[in-house]
């Protein structure tokens, strides 16, 4: 969540909602330290969830200070509020480098590069087509979640086929949906997904402020 006020803003996280007129916020910080702010005033207040983007604007109605400073804001009635889609689901992009298995031969196993990625599917770069009549196939990749690495792997069905002609990374890109995602690489995808989307907010929410 981002809050805006003369030209400044501030990065903060969403604690909770108190009520259906109330939401509380952490306290935003520059250099370490607490930013002053006073109750009544007024802040623009944006929140990107990876899909939607929400923003309006809002009044302090409480400075909560001591162990865990936070500040309560008035969440206007939803008319007020402008909502735009962003996004038809969570989605990252992100590039890194994967692993593609098309058959049980050990030939049959492509290197390539992530594109998107949702807990839906993914898009993958490779540098030659795949074998005609392949429809499915099986991802490796390793992403960093809350700090540590973990590999996961996951069954996919190829939806789409484009041709990337760029000179300088020419491939083709294949759109897949995943297959029976398990639960575990389900929240590991997922929270790899929500700490991206922290890294690229700065240019979904420059569409607005």
């Amino acid at each position: 969540m981002r809050l805006t006020a003369s030209g400044r803003k501030w990065d903060v996280r969403l604690v909770g909602q108190v009520s259906k007129t109330r939401i509380l916020v952490t306290h935003p910080v520059d250099d370490g330290m607490l930013v002053f702010v006073k109750e009544g005033e007024t802040f623009g207040v944006s929140n990107f969830d990876g899909a939607f983007l929400s923003t309006f604007d809002s009044t302090v109605l409480r400075v909560i200070l001591g162990e865990s400073p936070g500040l309560e804001f008035s969440l206007p009635p939803p008319e007020q509020r402008r909502r735009e889609i962003v996004r038809k689901v969570r989605r990252a992009g992100v590039m890194i480098p994967c692993a593609v298995r098309y058959g049980s031969g050990a030939n049959e196993i492509r290197a390539g590069f992530t594109g998107d990625l949702s807990v839906q599917g993914m898009q993958v770069a490779l540098e030659n087509p795949l074998p005609s009549g392949i429809t499915e196939l099986e991802i490796s990749v390793r992403l960093m979640v809350l700090g540590s690495a973990m590999t996961v792997q996951v069954k996919a069905i190829i939806r789409s086929t484009n041709t990337d002609n760029r000179p300088e990374f020419p491939a083709t890109l294949l759109g897949l949906e995943f297959l029976s995602l398990d639960p575990t690489n389900q929240l590991a995808i997922s929270q790899f997904v929500g700490e991206r989307l922290l890294a690229e907010q700065d240019d979904v929410f420059s569409m607005v402020r």
